[in-house]
């Protein structure tokens, strides 16, 4: 028995690049490391943070949201005079 080799195949070069040059513009090109990807989402999270806060005090500054925020304080003092003793009656009546 003889072995019969398999015949040669041979491939010609499809692509124009060569592999060191593949490789080397993928190094060029590679995406962001975990710790810079952390590193900015903290930034955009302060800068978020920041524009909540001036947010929140340009709507605190507004003459209607100042308007409500003491409408509601007159309403909780009221809560506080008049319903609490008023509950607190309704609890002792039925003695």
């Amino acid at each position: 028995m003889a072995a019969q080799s398999a015949p040669k195949v041979v491939l010609k070069s499809t692509t124009k690049m060569s592999l060191n040059e593949r490789f080397t513009n993928m190094l060029k090109n590679k995406q962001p490391t975990p710790v810079n990807i952390r590193a900015s989402m903290q930034q955009q999270q302060q800068l978020a943070s920041a524009r909540n806060r001036r947010l929140a005090q340009q709507m605190e500054n507004r003459p209607s949201v100042q308007a409500a925020l003491k409408l509601k304080q007159g309403v909780c003092h009221l809560c506080g005079l008049f319903l609490l003793p008023m509950s607190i009656n309704l609890l002792f009546s039925d003695l």
